[in-house]
């Protein structure tokens, strides 16, 4: 595991535009051809009444997403460009440009401001991992014989640990990890993966978590 890389960059384009765009507004639908024809103007327009802001807030946010926008489609283009199979000059190129977005945040913010826009962009980006979650376990519930209720139950677990997963991703994406580095990383995932199993289990009868198991290995073997 010389890399942990994201191996298909438009999910990874999706990922950053659901986190630092469309996803900070909860009433926004998270399809992608929906978010395509979000502007920064319309964003600030729901941030304002969420977070309180001034005339002169929503100025520099407006000028802030503005330019974390053209960052991205230049970033995205030059990747399109290049028709180059390694990911990591792009994925570097999207961590700086979140950095640099956060920096500004920031200064235009109060603490208690920035507070509650990262709360709120949590609570979207949860929003988004149940719907995945809730798709992917609607696949699964045919082979596995679980309630309605259960599901119900089942999809905050598994929204949390692709959560889980998905930060160690993006923490790691592009880097060359050391030893250390790589059993670090691996215990986390081992972590996430053994609470999850571990709640699943309260929530599915023996029989049913069985079938669980033996469907997760079909799915393996497959690929």
């Amino acid at each position: 595991m010389k890399h942990l890389i994201v191996k298909n960059p438009a999910v990874l384009v999706i990922r950053v535009g659901l986190l630092l765009l469309a996803l900070l507004i909860s009433s926004m639908a998270i399809g992608a051809e929906k978010q395509a024809a979000i502007t920064p103007d319309e964003i600030v327009a729901e941030l304002k009444p969420k977070l309180d802001l001034n005339e002169q807030q929503v100025k520099e946010l407006t000028t802030a997403l503005t330019a974390l926008s053209q960052q991205l489609d230049a970033l995205i283009a030059k990747r399109e460009a290049a028709n180059d199979e390694d990911p990591n000059e792009f994925i570097h190129g999207v961590k700086q440009a979140q950095a640099d977005y956060q920096e500004k945040l920031k200064k235009i913010l109060s603490s208690s401001q920035l507070q509650n826009y990262n709360t709120l962009r949590e609570k979207v980006i949860m929003d988004a991992m149940k719907d995945l979650a809730e798709i992917r376990l609607l696949d699964i519930q045919p082979h596995v014989n679980f309630s309605d209720e259960q599901l119900q139950k089942l999809i905050p677990v598994l929204a949390e640990s692709m959560r889980g997963f998905m930060k160690i991703a993006w923490k790691y994406a592009g880097e060359r990890l050391r030893l250390g580095q790589k059993i670090r990383v691996a215990r986390d995932l081992k972590r996430i993966q053994s609470k999850a199993q571990k709640q699943v289990q309260q929530i599915l009868t023996g029989d049913q978590y069985k079938k669980w198991e033996e469907y997760k290995k079909q799915l393996q073997n497959k690929k």
